[in-house]
């Protein structure tokens, strides 16, 4: 019997050990997936952090040398490099957009997924197509569709750096507060940067890969400090402007048509004179069309009034969803694109306005 315990001593040693491995251990608290968590927390945690862009040129980081050049990927840089956080972007930007375009586009963008993060990069084109209450109120609107979409997200909205309209920085500022959101004012960083307006851009407006190396560092450093401070994200209270619940539709069938020929997916003609017409309904109006190198100019008359001209030139082909107007009455309303001529550009013989639809927020049965 003695030597039969002894042989079984290694044996009952091995299994207690293994036994160790399989008793739960106490663990520390890890937030894994959990969306309800926001993105600080998961910041703190090491857990990847999901963000979207939504934004114009320098949204998309137009005038970097290179992609790794664009102020994201400094950003994601940063944050693998320094803080072993993996920091993934999806991006809904378009060059030269509006928050009126960019709104429409997000709200046509298939899901991708719970988003930590959200970037709102908008300013410099809207003052070029909009006076400052129809951006406070299409800003606002697409604020409340993200924070709709995407409840636990933290909002960062960017003033651009070569933005001069003071009444439309306020604009965001005084927006970004009320929601509890972060803004970053790249004007007075870049000022005082040390750096010529000149070095730091391409072209005086998109910044280079310099200009977003300040882009990143402010976005990385002011992202720590809300960490540090446990900041709670942007939250959702009730609306400012009384039209920012905006829900954009897209309506494509028109009443009266002169000159006009369907091609390639759009209505087309360079003869002045040439009209197309659509009854609508609702407060705002956009019109959906392409603007390309032989793009010509379209005058637009709402209720048989000129309410403004657009060009459609642009120097490559690219589908558009521009702001015409707000503030209507209910109606009915009448809006006809009229082509005003046939301008040339570039050693063009003809120009070319090309319609596809008009977006409004509500729709004529």
């Amino acid at each position: 019997m003695k030597k039969v315990s002894r042989s079984l001593i290694p044996f009952t040693a091995v299994f207690f050990i293994l036994l160790l491995m399989y008793i739960p251990q106490k663990v520390p608290k890890t937030y894994g997936s959990d969306e309800t968590l926001n993105v600080y927390q998961k910041f703190q945690d090491g857990q990847p952090i999901d963000y979207l862009v939504i934004g114009d040129s320098i949204g998309r980081g137009s005038g970097a040398e290179n992609p790794n050049m664009t102020w994201f990927r400094q950003l994601e840089n940063k944050m693998n490099k320094y803080n072993s956080v993996p920091f993934k972007g999806d991006y809904v930007v378009q060059s030269g957009s509006t928050a009126f375009e960019g709104l429409y586009k997000f709200s046509q963008k298939k899901d991708s997924g719970h988003k930590d993060l959200i970037f709102i990069v908008f300013g410099e084109n809207d003052r070029k197509y909009m006076n400052v209450n129809d951006f406070k109120m299409t800003y606002e609107a697409l604020i409340r569709k993200a924070k709709h979409l995407y409840p636990h997200a933290e909002l960062f909205t960017i003033t651009e750096s070569c933005l001069e309209y003071e009444e439309f920085a306020n604009a965001i500022g005084l927006l970004t507060d009320y929601y509890g959101a972060t803004n970053i004012d790249m004007r007075p960083i870049f000022k005082n940067s040390g750096f010529t307006e000149k070095q730091l851009t391409k072209d005086l407006i998109h910044p280079n890969g310099l200009g977003y190396q300040f882009y990143a560092n402010a976005i990385y450093e002011q992202f720590l400090e809300n960490a540090k401070q446990e900041k709670p994200v942007a939250s959702l209270p009730p609306k400012i402007h009384e039209g920012s619940e905006l829900e954009l539709l897209e309506h494509d069938n028109y009443d009266t048509m002169v000159g006009f020929r369907p091609r390639a997916g759009y209505y087309t003609s360079s003869e002045k004179g040439s009209y197309i017409e659509y009854r609508f309904e609702g407060n705002i109006l956009g019109v959906k069309l392409l603007r390309s190198p032989d793009g010509g100019k379209v005058d637009i008359f709402i209720d048989g009034k000129l309410n403004t001209s657009i060009h459609t030139w642009w120097p490559f082909a690219r589908e558009r969803y521009l702001f015409v107007t707000n503030g209507l009455s209910p109606g009915p309303h009448t809006v006809r694109f009229e082509v005003s001529g046939r301008e040339t550009a570039n050693d063009i013989p003809n120009t070319y306005v090309r319609l596809s639809s008009i977006i409004t927020n509500n729709m004529h049965p």
